[in-house]
């Protein structure tokens, strides 16, 4: 079904089911709703069956051509193969950034069903053996077509391809056990986060925050419905905050609020996730053959192996502790002066004494470079959209089995 009904009863088409036919195919946020991401979620499954038929039911003998290039346009409809993983970028990208009940309970949803899914295809037997014969004898290749053909048989392998059925139903356990906790994990931290925030209504509690930052706070504060000024745990309330306040038992109380998400005796306790997604890691990565996760994760890591990422940690132990111990002693000694000897540098502190520190010995304030980098953003953004305007279009490779695996 591509056409659905709105509130005044017109029929209105999935924006996900056509190209967005917005500037540069930009997603037009203010054209979806909650109930478009199941529908194309579900519509996108079924067109990746429904290649994934067309290419092992082939009868041709398997080429790089009819095996791994992805149709690029059917039935006159460009993007047709690529719709689930354009609605899975916007919608978990949305859970994140502004996720509801309504969005966690889609997600519970669709999560096993998306993950069942993404394992039918990597432990798909006769799919595997079109890549495979297709590896094994080819014709010359570009590199990047090359590149693609190494890492669409290697995802397969890294994705199970290879293990008994016994293994490969144990994989699939292990993995869906897997996206439905690190889900919940992820979603618990949403959750504690959104919750909490610092309530302010008296303004000298604000001394040391720069009017930026009041203005913002009160605009958090306004879209609450409340009075005063709001600070949350996101980036741009929580570090400007640790930073300017004068007040340190508030920015001992935003620290801890910070630093104990999730850990609390509450429904949204992660603890026991974060072991049974370390056993369940630890698991997968010795079914398929590696000593532990680390070791499968680093393969394609810039490091290569665990030894080369302990090796550049002991390096940079060496060359960077003795300035690092150096400068913590000068920051507490400045500290020391203007509060008294009885002072004992806190975590919540350091923020706030290290900006102390850069404006005693350089003057140097970040809010005072605020103006330079909103200009240079929008700058940054005209120039990058006159960019892609020049662009001549360069034909790419598209291909469903990259889309699917990576």
């Amino acid at each position: 079904m591509t056409e659905n009904t709105n509130k005044e009863g017109q029929q209105r088409l999935n924006p996900f089911f056509e190209p967005y036919n917005t500037p540069h195919e930009t997603v037009p946020f203010d054209k979806i709703t909650l109930a478009d991401y199941e529908e194309a979620m579900l519509e996108g499954i079924r067109r990746e069956d429904e290649q994934i038929e067309k290419t092992i039911n082939d009868p041709e003998e398997p080429t790089f051509e009819n095996t791994l290039i992805r149709e690029d346009e059917v039935e006159g409809r460009k993007h047709y193969y690529d719709l689930l993983s354009r609605v899975e970028s916007v919608f978990f990208n949305m859970l994140s950034a502004e996720t509801n009940d309504e969005m966690d309970a889609l997600a519970q949803k669709m999560s096993p069903i998306l993950t069942k899914h993404a394992n039918d295809i990597s432990l798909n037997p006769k799919l595997f053996e079109r890549i495979k014969a297709v590896y094994e004898k080819h014709r010359e290749l570009t590199p990047e077509e090359n590149k693609l053909l190494e890492e669409s048989y290697d995802g397969f392998v890294r994705s199970g391809a290879l293990l008994s059925e016994d293994d490969k139903d144990k994989h699939r356990k292990l993995t869906e056990e897997a996206s439905m906790l690190s889900l919940n994990f992820s979603q618990n931290v949403l959750k504690e986060n959104k919750a909490y925030k610092l309530h302010i209504t008296d303004e000298q509690k604000l001394e040391g925050l720069p009017e930026s930052i009041r203005e913002s706070a009160a605009a958090t504060a306004k879209e609450q419905g409340l009075e005063g000024w709001v600070f949350t745990l996101d980036a741009p309330s929580y570090g400007p905050f640790l930073m300017y306040s004068t007040q340190r038992d508030l920015r001992k109380e935003l620290y801890m609020a910070h630093n104990t998400l999730c850990i609390k005796a509450n429904s949204e306790n992660n603890i026991d996730i974060c072991k049974r997604l370390v056993n369940l890691r630890r698991e997968t990565a010795q079914l398929l053959g590696y000593e532990s996760y680390a070791d499968f994760v680093m393969k394609y890591r810039m490091a290569s192996n665990v030894k080369n990422v302990y090796n550049l940690l002991d390096n940079l132990i060496d060359a960077y502790k003795p300035t690092a111990i150096k400068e913590y002693n000068e920051l507490c000694e400045m500290a020391t002066k203007q509060e008294g000897d009885d002072f004992k540098m806190m975590p919540w502190d350091t923020a706030y004494y290290a900006h102390q520190l850069k404006l005693a010995k350089y003057n140097l304030d970040p809010e005072v470079l605020r103006p330079y980098f909103e200009v240079n953003n929008v700058i940054k953004g005209i120039f990058g959209l006159a960019t892609r305007f020049m662009e001549l279009p360069l034909k790419r490779i598209k291909t469903f089995l990259f889309t699917i695996l990576t």
